[in-house]
């Protein structure tokens, strides 16, 4: 399907999939990383995946951002086939429709976080004054402090910083790799918090991938990756040992 999102209906509301993977297979020297993989992502919905380190949980995302192209399979964001995009198609697709928060952060340094977060919007072509303007609302929102530059802030500070840059452009999908995996406990609950309220808040869907079943559990579906199948999790499973 390309070009409109597929729907679906629940509760007598149009429910939309933003991520839809289907018989995904990804090539690496000596095996394959998914067995025909299938996975849809739906509008409100927010989806752990977890598993053993090597079993693909980053190259799954890479798959949704078009970074990587998978062996066989499709995979469509917001009803459009990402291996039918390239360069400035691709690169304008993403930024409308995909927000992705990254373990460390990924912050520029010596920038404020109301630079970085406003960059976002700026690469997208907002305005300056309305980039600067919904940045400096989102940060003030998720409790950022206006700091001079991000190296400034604390560790938790920089992770709702960049969760406020994923955001700013109210994508339709956004992606976490371990986005809480550098956090002391405190500073993970915070942003955990505000990260699995970010699908009703933003009317987007949310996968993230993770080691940690706790942060997991929060998620309205966990499923397991493992020998390239993805799986409902069990209760209290932990699939990185």
């Amino acid at each position: 399907m390309s070009g409109s999102s597929k729907a679906c209906r629940k509760r007598g509301v149009v429910v939309e999939t933003v991520l839809s993977i289907r018989g995904l297979a990804y090539e690496v020297p000596g095996r394959s990383l998914f067995n025909s993989l299938d996975l849809d992502v739906r509008t409100g919905e927010s989806v752990a995946v977890m598993g053993p380190s090597g079993s693909g949980k980053s190259t799954l995302l890479s798959c949704a951002l078009g970074l990587v192209r998978p062996s066989r399979g499709s995979v469509e964001v917001s009803g459009v086939d990402m291996a039918g995009l390239r360069g400035a198609t691709l690169a304008q697709h993403r930024a409308k429709h995909i927000g992705m928060i990254f373990q460390f952060g990924e912050l520029l340094p010596e920038l404020s976080p109301t630079d970085n977060v406003a960059l976002a919007a700026l690469l997208a072509g907002v305005g300056r004054r309305d980039a600067y303007k919904r940045a400096q609302a989102l940060l003030k929102r998720l409790g950022v402090p206006l700091a001079e530059t991000s190296e400034e802030l604390s560790g938790g500070e920089r992770q709702r910083a960049a969760v406020a840059r994923a955001v700013i452009n109210s994508p339709t999908l956004l992606l976490g790799d371990e986005p809480t995996g550098a956090l002391d406990e405190a500073a993970k609950e915070k942003v955990a918090d505000t990260l699995f309220d970010m699908p009703r808040q933003y009317n987007c869907g949310l996968l993230l991938v993770t080691h940690d079943p706790t942060v997991a559990r929060r998620a309205d579906r966990t499923l397991t990756l493992t020998g390239g199948v993805l799986a409902p999790a069990l209760d209290g499973q932990a699939t990185d040992r």
